[in-house]
């Protein structure tokens, strides 16, 4: 149903006027929304998280739209100590001239109050054209003209300058996964993997496979990529791995926990006896609520890592790539782009079971603990550039 998307760099944006905070959600989300409604959720003063969710058909019944509602409100207290919100409706219509036939008003008649009497203000309501905005809850002409006003031309506004200056921009739509180029050593690659399945015949060696990946997040980032473009014995290992469920699996938390925590789980899990800590910390960081801090740096590279390799990937390989892409994305609050990278794996295997898990946890608004703590959530950098 929708995405929550942690807030990047939110004290480098200004809430002082619709233009300003209309500017930023494209920012927030990474990408420009459609048929949509976005949520700007706050904790006191400070902007919290973003939740993006679809929505309903406009022919459906007010039942519908009562579900529909009490879901987001539902969405809303997932982040602790929510306040209020801004609310922004995207739908593609143009508005017939009159305040209260703005498209998809009912919608936010039925919304609005929901989230009042669950505690949370609403700042404000906007219905966002194609080149015009108005506010459901402006109905004087002496402040709302008809006509609405005109969209923020991104370029002049300053949070669209300081957002970009972070590194920032928004994509017309969201990667799905698609689209790398296939590397001019695949071959070479492809016959490595075969002598190595076939070396191993069904038994794969994990603490080795899972030593060459841990070498790979230890290095220094250009030394790593490199090596992964130019061993084909080391990548065609990678690839290996993935056909490993439990190796698959325990990337994440090998990456966002550390070397030695990683072989501590591997012992445990593979043991298949009651959970021990390591394992408990493992399937706890996993579903994202352990209360540690995630190795950001370290989670960040296995992105890139396996973003690249599907340029050499085929096949489960590739799913399994799809589904890491996927959670990291999920980590770090990014759960619309997180969704729509599983639904890449399932269209490229339907069967695969862990996108079929993941999907339906986002699609159920669920996120990880510290998607919504400023301490442990992951931010965008002011480096120049889009940490993913």
């Amino acid at each position: 149903m929708g995405c929550m998307t942690t807030t990047p760099s939110a004290s480098n944006f200004s809430l002082a006027s619709p233009e300003e905070v209309l500017a930023y959600i494209p920012h927030a989300l990474g990408f420009y929304p459609r048929n949509a409604v976005v949520l700007l959720i706050m904790q006191g003063k400070g902007l919290a998280a973003t939740l993006r969710v679809d929505l309903p058909a406009a022919e459906g019944s007010s039942d519908l739209v009562a579900q529909w509602a009490d879901q987001l409100v539902q969405l809303v207290h997932k982040v602790p100590d929510a306040t209020a919100v801004f609310a922004a409706v995207y739908t593609g219509q143009a508005p017939t001239g009159n305040h209260d036939s703005l498209p998809r008003h009912e919608l936010v008649e039925r919304l609005a109050p929901e989230l009042v009497r669950s505690g949370i203000q609403v700042r404000d309501a906007w219905f966002v054209g194609t080149i015009r905005w108005h506010s459901y809850f402006c109905l004087s002409e002496n402040c709302c003209p008809s006509e609405g006003f005109d969209l923020p031309d991104l370029a002049l506004t300053e949070t669209h300058l300081r957002m970009v200056v972070a590194g920032s921009a928004p994509e017309d739509q969201l990667w799905d996964g698609t689209g790398i180029a296939e590397w001019e050593n695949k071959n070479e690659v492809r016959t490595n993997l075969d002598i190595l399945a076939a070396e191993f015949s069904g038994s794969v060696p994990r603490e080795s496979l899972i030593k060459d990946w841990a070498r790979l997040l230890d290095e220094d980032p250009v030394v790593a990529e490199r090596c992964l473009r130019t061993d084909d014995v080391l990548c065609a290992s990678l690839l290996l791995s993935l056909n490993d469920r439990m190796i698959r699996d325990i990337l994440p938390y090998l990456a966002g926990r550390g070397t030695l925590q990683a072989f501590e789980a591997l012992k445990e899990v593979s043991r298949g006896v009651e959970f021990g800590p390591a394992s408990q910390d493992f399937s706890d960081f996993l579903l994202g609520t352990a209360a540690c801090t995630p190795e950001w740096d370290r989670l960040e590279r296995l992105w890139y890592f396996c973003r690249d390799l599907l340029g050499v990937a085929e096949r489960e390989e590739t799913s399994a790539l799809l589904c890491l892409l996927g959670w990291v994305n999920w980590a770090k609050g990014k759960g619309s782009s997180a969704l729509k990278l599983f639904g890449t794996a399932l269209a490229n295997d339907p069967d695969y079971r862990l996108a079929q898990l993941m999907a339906k946890l986002l699609e159920s608004g669920e996120m990880p603990s510290w998607v919504a703590d400023p301490a442990r959530a992951w931010r965008l950098r002011l480096e120049g550039r889009l940490s993913a």
